[in-house]
């Protein structure tokens, strides 16, 4: 049975099927995931499109809590000692604010925060066109009309598809500041900042892994670059506008900011919109 666990709070496009690589090719006794998507899984092993939306519009609420009941319970039944899943999804749809129910059970759990360069991530959405229709964003990503987030959409959306995904870019930053100051301190719950463009390196893999301690001892294994676009829609004009925008921003620090100014109102994801809460 699986005793260690490890998931990601990330935005995709950023570096979770290199990471599940990274996991695949040097953890030992160790299940992997990148995603578990289909019709099977849907609502069984990944949340489902009414989880997702009603976690991001109400917070955890009874059909929340219970998805993750099971899921957990199914998880805890990985007939290895490791259980690892990269995928964007879950940290979405209330992953941390029902963790608890792994720790209960004596799980150990490692976070690993996964950005890439908020250019390049942007960058990558903006030529998959991933924020032009807002079912994909509302299904796989976040909305920027959902009630139940941390940073404000509204200075973002004059920008079009450019500015939902630069906001959602922001609101997962927030979120990952404000899952480590809520659980930083819990016993069980250990957080690692992880960059794609420095675990592709050997070093910086094995900085990761020793800090997870899962070190293979015959050393690391980098895999090569995956899931990358083989082509870009938009030219170089549009990628120098593209750029002018973003760099008005500072992401650490106002990410960070918005989380803070969320804890200080006293607001938590896990409970929703104060009008939206049942």
């Amino acid at each position: 049975m699986a005793r260690r666990f490890v998931f990601t709070i990330t935005t995709g496009r950023s570096g979770t099927a290199y990471l599940a690589e990274l996991f695949k090719q040097n953890l030992t006794d160790a299940a992997v995931w990148h995603e578990r998507t289909g019709f099977t899984t849907f609502g069984v092993d990944a949340p489902d499109l009414s989880h997702f939306t009603l976690f991001n519009s109400r917070g955890n609420v009874s059909r929340v809590n219970e998805f993750w009941r099971g899921k957990f319970d199914r998880d805890l039944q990985t007939p290895t000692t490791i259980h690892a899943e990269t995928s964007h999804l879950l940290a979405k749809a209330g992953l941390l604010e029902n963790i608890e129910m792994l720790l209960a059970k004596g799980g150990q759990i490692e976070v690993v925060v996964l950005k890439r360069d908020v250019f390049d991530t942007l960058w990558s959405f903006y030529n998959r066109f991933d924020f032009v229709k807002n079912g994909l964003a509302w299904a796989f990503y976040l909305d920027a009309a959902y009630p139940n987030v941390i940073v404000d959409s509204e200075p973002f959306l004059e920008h079009g598809a450019a500015g939902k995904a630069l906001w959602y870019i922001f609101e997962m930053r927030a979120r990952g500041t404000d899952d480590r100051r809520l659980l930083d301190d819990q016993h069980g719950v250990r957080f690692h900042e992880a960059n794609l463009e420095d675990i592709a390196d050997v070093d910086a893999g094995q900085t990761l892994l020793t800090d997870m301690y899962m070190l293979p001892a015959r050393g690391v294994t980098c895999p090569a670059a995956r899931n990358t676009i083989p082509f870009q829609f938009f030219g170089e004009d549009e990628r120098k506008k593209l750029r002018r925008f973003c760099d008005q921003f500072s992401f650490e620090e106002e990410a960070a900011a918005s989380a803070a100014a969320f804890l200080e109102r006293g607001r938590r994801l896990g409970e929703g919109p104060a009008t939206a809460r049942k």
